[in-house]
């Protein structure tokens, strides 16, 4: 799968990502959107991108066919053929010509406004944190480990060609015993205009940097205080469930009941970085993902948290059980192409965790991060991204396939659900 210097064959996962996100119409791909205190010209902005390009040669590759499937390839190549390239008038969409798309324009009160959009081929929820980092390094002239003065980072390898470990314990805290963290009931916290549709228009400046009209896409997001998001976090704990387990259920109840079905695919996101033998090997930044996929059943009335533990349970089951393939790519190709067509509902979930650690320094210099999964084209469903700045907890939902009435009724019962609604059973 090696080729010329600074060049290798995608793994399954980064092909099926790929394939994914270019069958698709852009399902897959990640837009993370955040607040700077401070105010950047457009060329200190472009010295940054180079300077973050320059550290980061992920951010610089392409990708291409070739006889033996996708591959990598650093700049452009003559005649290379591009899975990749939006479609006409889309100027929102990540390219064949970069892998990524970032956005600047003035916030309110002395602030910038960041929207960095990637492709799901290297980037997953578990490494965000670790590309904005660096981005943020060049923007302030900051020195530290990931400042750019230091040696360029490798590309990640090919985990194909890596000793998978298996998959450890139970994560879902439905198998095993976990805490007990007491109870008791919050209120939400919601993101002024908190539900916005449509698509940032704008002009590109140079490459794929923009600095103006920058739009939150299309999502519904739940912002909890820390405070909320602690509570959560202990009543679920609580019931022997994490909050994503919990929150899974909820949406997939939602999904079933709008679509007509008993059941649902649901679909979590898990990191695979610790379980390769040569794990030393793995940088953060990258697609180092496993999606576990179970059909469950869904829609029914009752006890919620009871079957957020069987849920979850069947889903930690599945993940330690799952194992990596490494399928030829017009295999792989062939599979996405069929998971096109489906037709059964879906619920994808990412739990990305704290960004905190990821972004050092910066964090303190950041308000409003918030990332969403665009879901694309394929089966209805939605995706359900959850993440945690600062201790507090941002649940974004994008979906596909579903009228509005879908999204008033998604976002109804996940702030009911995030607030403990009196009608869950108290522990």
């Amino acid at each position: 799968m090696t080729g010329g210097e600074g060049e290798r064959g995608l793994s399954d996962t980064e092909a099926t990502f790929a394939y994914t996100h270019a069958l698709m119409r852009g399902s897959g791909r990640l837009t993370t959107s955040f607040t700077v205190h401070g105010t950047f010209s457009p060329e200190r902005v472009e010295r940054a991108v180079r300077r973050w390009l320059g550290r980061l040669p992920l951010l610089s590759l392409r990708i291409t066919g070739a006889d033996d499937g996708l591959r990598f390839r650093p700049g452009t190549r003559s005649g290379a053929h591009s899975l990749l390239t939006a479609p006409a008038g889309r100027d929102d969409e990540v390219t064949g010509e970069r892998l990524w798309r970032l956005r600047a324009g003035p916030g309110p009160a002395g602030t910038t406004r960041f929207r960095l959009t990637l492709h799901p081929a290297i980037c997953d929820g578990h490494s965000v944190g670790r590309l904005v980092r660096p981005l943020l390094d060049a923007l302030f002239d900051t020195p530290g480990p990931d400042a750019a003065d230091r040696a360029v980072e490798a590309l990640p390898p090919d985990t194909d060609e890596l000793t998978y470990e298996g998959g450890g314990g139970c994560v879902c805290g439905a198998c095993g015993p976990v805490p007990g963290l007491g109870d008791g009931r919050t209120r939400r916290g919601v993101t002024p205009g908190a539900v916005t549709r449509g698509v940032a228009t704008s002009n590109v400046v140079t490459s794929n940097v923009v600095t103006s009209g920058v739009v939150t896409p299309g999502v519904v997001t739940l912002a909890l205080t820390p405070y909320e998001s602690r509570r959560l976090r202990e009543w679920c704990g609580a019931g022997q469930v994490t909050v994503s387990g919990f929150l899974t259920t909820v949406l997939a109840d939602v999904l079933a009941r709008e679509t007509g079905r008993s059941e649902v695919t649901v679909a979590t996101a898990m990191s695979l970085r610790r379980r390769y033998a040569e794990r030393t090997l793995i940088a953060e930044p990258g697609c180092v993902l496993g999606l576990v996929k179970a059909r469950l059943s869904a829609g029914v009335t009752g006890d919620a948290l009871g079957r957020a533990r069987a849920n979850a349970a069947a889903l930690c089951s599945a993940g330690r059980a799952w194992r990596p393939e490494r399928r030829v790519h017009a295999g792989i190709r062939h599979a996405v192409e069929r998971e096109a067509r489906a037709r059964g509902p879906e619920v994808r979930v990412v739990d990305a965790g704290s960004v905190d650690t990821a972004l050092g320094p910066h964090a303190a210099r950041i308000t409003g991060l918030c990332t969403v999964a665009a879901r694309g084209s394929g089966r209805p469903g939605g995706s359900l991204y959850l993440s945690t700045f600062k201790g507090a907890l941002t649940v974004a939902l994008s979906s596909r396939g579903l009228g509005e009435s879908w999204t008033a009724r998604a976002e109804r019962e996940l702030s009911e659900a995030v607030l403990l609604r009196p009608a869950l059973s108290p522990l």
